[in-house]
């Protein structure tokens, strides 16, 4: 049987082999910039709404990536569907807000198993449907099924409430939310000593006033660093399956369900040890990195790798919402992953060193992924703490005690 393809399709042979070999960086792109976009948009309209349209746009646009009559609307078309798929960003976000200090790790272990079967299933999916437009309108109508089916128990987070003046709404999710899980309560308390900020305080939450403290930039710029160095090797390994095994199906599918025991492994290592695990768990992905160099385990290190790389990528999203402020933790949050992505857009090309040695795209990003990795040991540390919801609390973070041990003051010096 001839499988479709878009080799085959639009005929990238020849002169237009590259073509091939590019596709997923059209995707990549339009990620990063979606990142900005959605970032921006899940603090200024709420978390919900964001998640809402982008996963309608992404649904259309799947089905019109289906539906593609030439390589150029298919480019478009992924670009555009790379664009609307940063409500991932959106929902680790989202996820984090409704958790507590001691239960923020489980929401974000539950918000990452779904992913992970996600990908297990796309894997199972590809299987059995070859032809690559089926399996792009099959996938899109997967989600839009999931995703209707969870919209009834979907409500707005009350933090994000909280900070924008809308207490009456916050109160009523919280109530909803402990109706669901079983919990009676007859009041709430008036949270607005607690992390309630004034309207009128609203607009000094820019994301400016983080380029006027050297020290944030600098943790910033780690946190932006780190995540580019898991991404680059993430997907280096996943768009190198068929040349880890002799099976491209089966190292497809073991390398997407590395994913399930990572989350498992982020729970246990969030809520039993510092945040500074993350350092340890990068060091573990760059060293199977290396290992991958020796065909005979190259297979079993690849999956290995995988596993940990997705637990300090995804440690990032719970690092981030510990450390930013309510009002911009989405822009933050997704600043940091569309520069990551950044590490995606360059193992889709550093694939194709391969053909000159067989090893190398394996040295290159383990190489490359070992300055950032070192770089996050000086990450402050933040297990235990509430949420922040004022730019001053980050600044509690990043700089816990001055020199002489006094603690800094919670108003910036500039404002």
């Amino acid at each position: 049987q001839l499988e479709l393809s878009i080799i085959s399709e639009f005929n990238l042979v020849g002169a237009d082999a590259y073509k091939a070999k590019i596709v997923s960086s059209y995707a990549f792109f339009g990620y990063i910039l979606g990142c900005v976009f959605w970032g921006w948009l899940g603090d200024r309209m709420g978390r919900l709404p964001c998640l809402h349209l982008s996963q309608a746009l992404n649904t259309l646009i799947l089905f019109a990536t289906s539906r593609s009559p030439s390589y150029l609307v298919y480019a478009l078309t992924r670009t555009a569907a790379g664009f609307t798929a940063c409500h991932w960003n959106t929902a680790c976000v989202y996820a984090a807000e409704w958790g507590g200090a001691r239960n923020r790790s489980f929401t974000l272990v539950a918000h990452i198993v779904y992913g992970s079967v996600a990908f297990a299933l796309f894997g199972a999916i590809a299987y059995f449907v070859r032809p690559w437009r089926d399996l792009v309108l099959v996938l899109s109508i997967v989600g839009a099924v999931i995703f209707l089916l969870m919209l009834p128990a979907l409500r707005e987070s009350p933090r994000w409430l909280f900070c924008h003046s809308r207490k009456e709404q916050a109160v009523r999710n919280v109530q909803f939310a402990s109706r669901v899980n079983g919990l009676l309560v007859h009041k709430v308390d008036d949270p607005e000593e607690e992390i309630y900020i004034p309207a009128s305080q609203q607009g000094q939450e820019m994301l400016w006033q983080l380029l006027r403290h050297p020290r944030v930039v600098i943790v910033t710029f780690k946190f932006y660093l780190t995540t580019m160095a898991n991404v680059l090797l993430y997907y280096m390994l996943k768009f190198s399956a068929e040349n880890i095994s002799s099976s491209p199906y089966l190292s497809c599918w073991l390398l997407a369900a590395s994913d399930l025991p990572s989350a498992i492994l982020i729970h246990f290592c969030s809520g039993y040890s510092r945040r500074k695990v993350n350092f340890c768990t990068q060091l573990t992905a760059i060293l199977f990195c290396y290992l991958c160099c020796a065909e005979e385990i190259r297979l079993t290190s690849a999956v290995f790798c995988m596993a940990f790389a997705a637990i300090s990528f995804n440690y990032v999203y719970l690092y981030l919402a510990e450390v930013y402020p309510t009002t911009m933790r989405s822009r933050v949050t997704a600043g940091c992953i569309a520069v990551g992505e950044i590490g995606g857009m360059v193992a889709n090309p550093l694939i194709l060193t391969v053909e000159i040695w067989d090893v190398l795209p394996f040295l290159i990003s383990s190489s490359i992924a070992l300055g950032p990795a070192i770089a996050s040991w000086w990450l402050p540390e933040t297990k235990g703490r509430r949420l922040p919801d004022h730019f001053s609390e980050t600044l509690q973070i990043v700089y816990p005690t001055s020199r002489a041990g006094e603690t800094v003051p919670l108003v910036a010096p500039q404002e």
